[in-house]
């Protein structure tokens, strides 16, 4: 089984990428509306958030008639290493055109986080007073749970037989409960609605993971598939809505490659990557009518 140098965890970032030659990595930026003035967001570890440019933490008041997006998770939704205006944010400036409604953000992602770490979170007082008046929590978490060290080994293909990853899959689908059940005890209004956000791979991917060799990409993409599965099981049972990472990212049937919407780590989405990531939200809550019941709110 092969070192890989840190991939165990996803929020250091300690990714081997110099033998990759990819500073002449270009990203794609998409275009994306201007963050409004009016945003709040919830505090990281630094007293900012997502990396987003343009917004505001000066208030933690409700502007009258606005609706609030809480975001919990790692680095993904946290966006401190992109430089760009996170996924999270992009999904309450989209909220705000389509539901012709202000969006208030609190993003309380914390880079390196686990299922663990967003559980004890809930206890803490300002994220529960941004989750008492929400009406959309996006929750992505559950990557920094697993040893990614032994993705390439082969006795832990297939993932999902192997026994490799059992305990840790049965503590994020029991993690993962816990904290939507916790939620809904903080904010008991029956309109609240759940996102869970799987992802387009828990360790690195692109032009990165392949060079750790075909064994390694094999490992990570069928570890990725289980953690989704997991997920999306436990927003069935809990009543929460699911939204696919992996497809946009990867394709359907996961041959589409996503370097160019990854930052050069080849593990954090950058601006393109976050834009996609977004989409996918937006996505999920037109299907479920969400869209429809807020906007009809605002008249």
């Amino acid at each position: 089984m092969a070192d890989h140098g840190g991939c165990s965890v996803r929020h250091r970032a300690h990714w081997v990428v110099t033998l990759l030659g990819l500073a002449g990595l270009v990203a794609l930026t998409l275009a994306v509306l201007a963050p409004s003035a009016r945003r709040v967001l919830g505090a990281g570890t630094d007293g900012t958030v997502g990396g987003a440019s343009g917004t505001t933490t000066s208030s933690t008041s409700t502007p009258p008639g606005s609706r609030t997006l809480v975001a919990l998770g790692d680095s993904v939704p946290s966006a401190d290493t992109c430089g760009c205006t996170g996924y999270v944010e992009q999904v309450g400036e989209r909220l705000d055109m389509l539901t012709h409604r202000s969006w208030v953000v609190h993003n309380d992602a914390t880079d390196g986080w686990g299922t663990s770490d967003v559980e004890s979170d809930l206890s803490a007082a300002a994220t529960r007073a941004h989750l008492a008046d929400a009406d959309l929590v996006l929750i992505e978490v559950g990557a920094n749970d697993f040893d990614l060290s032994r993705v390439d080994d082969p006795g832990c293909v297939p993932a999902a037989s192997s026994g490799c990853w059992t305990s840790t899959i049965e503590g994020l689908r029991a993690g993962l409960t816990r904290i939507i059940h916790s939620i809904r005890q903080i904010d008991v209004r029956p309109d609240l609605r759940v996102v869970l956000f799987g992802y387009w791979d828990v360790a690195v991917d692109g032009k990165v993971g392949r060079a750790f060799g075909p064994q390694f990409v094999l490992g990570s993409d069928q570890l990725t598939r289980l953690v989704n599965i997991t997920v999306q099981q436990v927003a069935t049972r809990t009543g929460a809505e699911y939204a696919d990472a992996y497809t946009l990212l990867k394709g359907k049937l996961g041959t589409r490659d996503p370097t160019s919407d990854l930052i050069q780590d080849g593990d954090h989405p950058n601006a393109s990557g976050h834009s996609l990531l977004a989409a996918a939200v937006v996505e999920e809550l037109s299907r479920v009518g969400a869209l429809a019941v807020w906007t009809e709110g605002s008249r």
